[in-house]
């Protein structure tokens, strides 16, 4: 049952659904975003980032497994990871660009390249390393969730805690799967956080 439960988890907080689930937090939080935006261009938003940042790299993997380039879709190999991760970062750039080309909140541009950085990160450890990705995907996530409460100065305590709940409950399942080590877990979610917190800094300073 614990088992079930845990791979329930790792397939629902997969790294593939984080980004949509990063923007529909953001479009629904107390901020300017949920009351300017108009509903039409938020699921035009939702849309673009679903199938430009998971259903895209979910077929590219598809098309590997057939091909023989990696043996099954959760990428359990280090070595099979190198692939994905690089078009994951031609996808999430794509991403960026368009949501900075469409001139929606800065907001929505510094999530998307954030992500793509730590793509960028978490490929070149995984040349040496098998981090977990799914804590890395919940770290920027959090990681996201408080630059916001400094960018814009609101307080939302409750979606924060929650996320680290969930984060816990992520990395617990993949310990539970027999996945990662506490370590590439820990790993993961510290590089998240730190990155998105990092890249705020550096851009709230010019």
């Amino acid at each position: 049952m614990e088992i079930r439960v845990a791979k329930i988890v790792s397939t629902v907080f997969n790294p593939l659904f984080i980004p949509t689930l990063g923007v529909l937090t953001l479009f629904n939080m107390d901020t300017f975003m949920a009351y300017v935006l108009p509903l039409r261009v938020k699921t035009i938003v939702t849309l673009i980032v679903f199938v430009n940042t998971a259903v895209l790299p979910m077929l590219a993997i598809y098309f590997m497994k057939r091909t023989g380039f990696v043996d099954n879709m959760a990428l359990i190999k280090r070595s099979e990871r190198y692939l994905p991760l690089i078009i994951g970062v031609f996808f999430y750039f794509f991403t960026y660009y368009m949501l900075k080309q469409s001139n929606l909140p800065s907001l929505l541009h510094f999530y998307f390249l954030g992500a793509t950085l730590l793509l960028i990160i978490s490929l070149f450890i995984t040349m040496k390393w098998k981090i977990s990705l799914h804590m890395v995907s919940m770290g920027g996530l959090t990681g996201l969730l408080l630059a916001t409460t400094f960018l814009l100065r609101i307080d939302v305590p409750f979606i924060i805690i929650f996320v680290i709940l969930m984060s816990g409950l992520v990395g617990s399942s993949r310990l539970k799967l027999n996945l990662h080590s506490v370590g590439q877990v820990f790993a993961g979610y510290i590089v998240g956080i730190l990155t998105m917190l990092s890249l705020y800094f550096i851009f709230s300073a010019y």
